[in-house]
């Protein structure tokens, strides 16, 4: 039975074959009938960016059946919309740089979309979560970036890897986080089109901009609008903790001493792919 007969059976039925089907078989269904897979290293925008499509797409067709953070879910309820999964793809910030590596094969047919964004905020932002949002570290931010397990040498070699990989792969955009605060109308008007989501105006993609805003992101979240824990303070108080935290382009420089700071340019400088050569000076 074709992947887009399988979609329409899901749609009919909701996720209740889900409930008493294997997990193999689950998991295999899922890979055969995603069309598109976004992945990122833990920190790198994801949140905003599935908001920022998944209000677009419910402006546009009416999706509202769930909340705008759950755009992966929306494939259900309208034909127009792709299946989406989102993905940190090997977990690598629980890894050490040498268990860090890439598997293509999961990704094979389908189109794939890279967030990345500057490693050094990556990691800063990365470390806040860790301490204040899951409370998972309680050492210093100095000792968290030069940790083997999850630390910045683990980010590097996530990226390395993809960078190495990409032309591997059939369908492949790169969309960066400085891009999305840069250019916001045409890099999510380009990811929109890559992805199969065609006839989102340009008045609706502007208002979900709006209505995806930093500020409007952090009350969403202060208010507890969106259940689900991907949009929960790890304690509403402390402005730290927010999944919605800073939002900002090079903050890194707010959070570390110069030391940290040319630890981390140095190793970048040594190490990181050229395709992220953006990413040095």
């Amino acid at each position: 039975m074709p992947a887009q007969a399988i979609r329409s059976l899901h749609r009919s039925f909701g996720k209740s074959a889900g409930r008493i089907a294997p997990s193999w078989l689950v998991d295999r269904y899922r890979r055969w009938t995603t069309d598109v897979y976004v992945i990122s290293f833990p920190k790198s925008g994801r949140t905003w960016f599935r908001t920022i499509l998944g209000t677009a797409i419910q402006l546009q067709f009416g999706a509202r059946a769930v909340d705008p953070t759950s755009v992966h879910h929306m494939w259900m309820f309208d034909p127009r919309v792709p299946r989406l999964a989102f993905t940190h793809d090997v977990n690598a910030h629980l890894a050490r740089p040498s268990e860090v590596r890439w598997d293509g094969e999961r990704y094979s047919g389908k189109k794939i979309i890279l967030l990345v964004r500057d490693p050094r905020d990556t990691i800063v932002s990365l470390y806040f979560e860790m301490t204040k949002r899951v409370r998972a570290y309680d050492g210093t931010i100095s000792a968290f970036i030069r940790q083997e397990a999850g630390g910045f040498a683990s980010l590097i070699a996530f990226l390395n890897e993809w960078m190495r990989n990409l032309d591997k792969l059939r369908e492949v955009q790169m969309l960066t986080y400085e891009d999305l605060h840069a250019r916001p109308m045409e890099t999510v008007s380009a990811a929109l089109e890559f992805a199969g989501v065609t006839g989102i105006s340009a008045e609706n993609l502007h208002e979900a901009l709006k209505l995806c805003s930093f500020e409007k992101m952090q009350t969403m979240e202060r208010s507890g609008i969106v259940e689900h824990v991907r949009l929960r303070p790890g304690d509403v108080q402390d402005p730290q903790s927010y999944k919605v935290r800073s939002g900002k382009v090079a903050g890194y420089r707010e959070q570390l001493s110069a030391e940290d700071c040319d630890f981390l340019n140095r190793f970048m400088a040594d190490n990181l792919h050229p395709k992220l050569d953006r990413y040095r000076a």
